[in-house]
C-alpha cells in the first residue's frame, strides 16, 4: 500500500506541476504501470479517448469545410462593432454546446472560433478563450449530459433527468454566470472593425491523437484505483454541502475530475451529497488547467496562447462552486 501511495504522489505531483509536459504524462503512465492498475484504467478511460479523438478529427474536417468561418462572421457581424457583446455571444454560443455536445464538444468547437476571431478582428484572444473554457465547465453541471461526470453519478445512483434538472439547473446557470464575468476587464479593444483585418492569414491547425491527455488520465485512473479512503459524504445542512463540494473541487484540481469521479462515486448515496458533489467534479475542475479533458483539450487547441493562471482560475471558481452549492441548499 506505501508503494501504491508513492506512486500515487508521484503522478498526482506530475499532472498538477507540468500538465502540458510530456515528460511528466510520461511519469504518471509510469506510475500507474508500476501500480498494477494500467489495464482496467485503460478500459475505463477508453471511451472518453475515443471521444476526444473523434471530436478533434470533427472539427479539424469542420474548420477545413469553413463552418469556423462561417460561425465567426456571424458572431463578428452580430456583435455589431462591441467587444462586451461579441463575447456575450461567444460565451452563450459556448453554454449552448455545452447542453447539446458536451462541454468537450464545445471546447472543440469554439476554441478556433475564438482564436480565428481574435486573428481577423484584432482582438485580445485570452479573455475569449477563458471565457469559452470557463463557461464551458460550468455550464456542464446544469444538464446531465453537459459533462460525462454528471452521466457516471447519474448511472450510479440512479439518478433521474428530472430530478439533476431540479436541483442543479440553476446552481449550473448562476456558476456559468460568474465565470462569465472574469475576463471581462480583460476585453480590448472596446470596439472592433466589423470586417476583417486584410492579410490576416488563416493558421495551419493539425488536430490529433490525444495521447498525451491519454496517458494522464489512465496513469491517474491506475494509481487512485482503492486508494479512496472510506468516508460518508452525506449530510443536508449548507455547511455539509460546503465541505462535500469542496471536497471534490479540490480532489478533482489535484488530480483531475475523471479518475476522482470513479473513485468518488464508490462513497456517494443518493441524495443533496450527490449533487454537492457533482459541483465540486464540474465546476471546481475549473480550478486548474488539468482539472478536466475538456480544460486540457481547449489548451492544447490554443497552444502557446491557451495558457490559464491559477491566480484567475482558483478565486472565481472558489465563488462559483460557494455561489452553486448555497443555491443547490436554498432549494431543497
Amino acid at each position: 500500500m506505501l508503494i501504491r501511495l508513492i506512486l500515487a504522489v508521484i503522478a498526482v505531483i506530475s499532472v498538477a506541476g507540468w500538465p502540458r509536459n510530456r515528460l511528466a504524462a510520461a511519469t504518471a503512465l509510469g506510475a500507474g504501470t508500476l501500480s498494477g492498475g494500467i489495464f482496467p484504467a485503460t478500459i475505463a478511460a477508453a471511451p472518453m479517448l475515443v471521444f476526444l479523438t473523434v471530436g478533434l478529427g470533427l472539427a479539424g474536417l469542420a474548420e477545413r469545410a469553413g463552418f469556423v468561418d462561417r460561425g465567426v462572421t456571424i458572431l463578428a457581424r452580430a456583435g455589431k462593432g462591441s467587444t462586451r457583446r461579441l463575447y456575450v455571444l461567444v460565451c452563450s454560443a459556448s453554454a449552448l454546446l455545452t447542453a447539446v455536445v458536451s462541454l468537450d464538444g464545445a471546447v472543440v468547437l469554439m476554441v478556433p472560433v475564438v482564436s480565428t476571431l481574435a486573428r481577423r478582428y484584432r482582438i485580445a484572444f485570452a479573455p475569449f478563450f477563458l471565457g469559452v473554457v470557463a463557461v464551458a465547465n460550468a455550464a456542464s453541471l446544469a444538464v446531465p449530459e453537459g459533462n460525462p461526470t454528471n452521466l457516471v453519478i447519474m448511472s450510479r445512483l440512479g439518478v433521474s433527468p428530472d430530478a439533476f434538472l431540479l436541483h442543479l439547473f440553476l446552481p449550473g446557470v448562476c456558476a456559468s454566470i460568474l465565470c462569465a464575468l472574469v475576463p471581462l476587464r480583460r476585453l480590448n479593444p472596446r470596439r472592433y472593425a466589423t470586417y476583417p483585418i486584410e492579410g490576416s492569414r488563416a493558421r495551419e491547425r493539425v488536430f490529433f491523437v490525444p495521447w498525451r491527455i491519454g496517458a494522464q488520465l489512465v496513469g491517474l485512473l491506475a494509481v487512485l484505483r482503492g486508494l479512496v479512503p472510506s468516508l460518508s459524504l452525506g449530510g443536508h445542512h449548507f455547511f455539509a454541502l460546503l465541505g462535500v463540494a469542496a471536497f471534490t473541487t479540490a480532489a478533482s484540481a489535484l488530480a483531475n475530475n475523471l479518475p476522482v469521479t470513479a473513485a468518488v462515486a464508490t462513497l456517494l448515496t443518493a441524495g443533496p451529497a450527490s449533487y454537492a458533489a457533482l459541483i465540486g467534479l464540474t465546476v471546481g475542475a475549473l480550478a486548474t488547467p488539468h482539472g478536466s479533458v475538456a480544460t486540457m483539450i481547449a489548451s492544447d487547441l490554443a497552444g502557446q496562447d491557451g495558457e490559464l493562471r491559477l491566480k484567475t482560475l482558483v478565486p472565481s471558481t472558489g465563488l462559483a462552486v460557494f455561489c452553486a452549492t448555497f443555491l443547490l441548499w436554498a432549494t431543497l
